[in-house]
């Protein structure tokens, strides 16, 4: 019974119940060991009481029972102890018969629904289905107007940038024409500018030119005529200066113009030197510039060096 209780029912059969027929359940009721042991001690203990000695005058006696109404007691008891087991399998399965039942009439109604809603479902599909055709069939030539659009326009967008390009360039031949315009027009202007100024700096050169060159006239002029009054007086000098320097030197000095030097032969110090100037009665010589080295001193310690024998 629990195999047809618990099956699944089958959903794509088609199945027409009848309420009005019943169909019959066979219900095996197995008595279990603790139900056994329980009858047969409450036998026991009927024996029991049934055999008790009466002890007293007061004691109560009830009558004995005959041998064949024992088991009859057994099995009314055993009988009594069953049936509630058995009423509450027999509730269950009336319960489980109902609910089957209600399952069973749910499930014809929900695939009486079904059926319906499969048949509509199948009329909808075909018609979405149908639209669906036609939109894509709509979608691809729309896809390829846009296609060719977006060729047209990828045309056209080239053409553009090259006109665009073109242009960028020509532009840029302007530009770079017009600053070389610009760059010599001001060179030229520049180079007018420094030729008005070198025309000016040649003619105040040219006028300086003609001073100096008078200037120069006038002072070569003045330099001769100092020149010839600078021999004069060169000859002057050397005339008087023979008249004045007469005087003699002492063994071992030597004469220089109007002066005596004395040139040593030993090696001393400037300090020693000097002391040996003093102790002669004289000085060391003193160059007071590269002027009177060069004319005088020079040429006189040159004439009075001794020659080597």
């Amino acid at each position: 019974m629990s195999k047809v209780i618990y099956a699944e029912p089958d959903m794509n059969k088609k199945v027409k119940f009848d309420r009005g027929e019943m169909e019959e359940r066979i219900v095996d009721i197995f008595v279990s060991a603790d139900t056994l042991k329980e009858c047969e001690t409450s036998t026991k203990r009927e024996e029991t009481a049934d055999t008790a000695p009466n002890n007293g005058p007061g004691d109560q006696h009830s009558e004995p029972d005959s041998p064949g109404k024992r088991p009859f007691l057994v099995v009314a008891v055993c009988l009594g102890l069953l049936c509630v087991p058995l009423a509450w399998i027999i509730g269950l399965s009336v319960y489980y018969n109902r609910a089957i039942k209600d399952s069973e009439d749910e499930r014809y109604t929900l695939f009486q629904s079904f059926s319906f809603y499969k048949t509509n479902a199948s009329a909808e599909r075909d018609q979405l289905q149908t639209k669906y055709n036609n939109l894509t069939e709509e979608r691809d030539q729309l896809q390829t107007k846009c296609n060719n659009l977006t060729e047209e326009r990828d045309q056209l967008q080239t053409r553009y940038n090259n006109l665009t390009e073109e242009r960028d360039q020509l532009q840029t031949k302007y530009n770079n024409l017009t600053e070389e315009r610009d760059q010599l027009q001001t060179r030229y202007n520049n180079l007018t500018e420094e030729r008005d100024q070198l025309q000016t700096k040649y003619n105040n050169l040219t006028e300086d030119r003609d001073q100096l060159q008078t200037t120069y006239n006038n002072l070569t002029e003045e330099r001769d005529q100092l020149q010839t009054r600078y021999n004069n007086l060169t000859t002057e000098k050397d005339r008087l200066q023979n008249l004045f320097c007469e005087k003699t030197c002492s063994d071992g000095w030597k004469k220089c113009e109007c002066s005596c030097y004395f040139i040593s032969t030993e090696k001393n110090t400037w300090e020693e030197s000097r002391q040996d100037c003093l102790e002669r009665g004289t000085d060391l010589v003193i160059i007071n510039s590269r002027e009177e080295q060069m004319l005088r001193v020079s040429r006189c310690l040159c004439q009075l060096r001794p020659v080597p024998s």
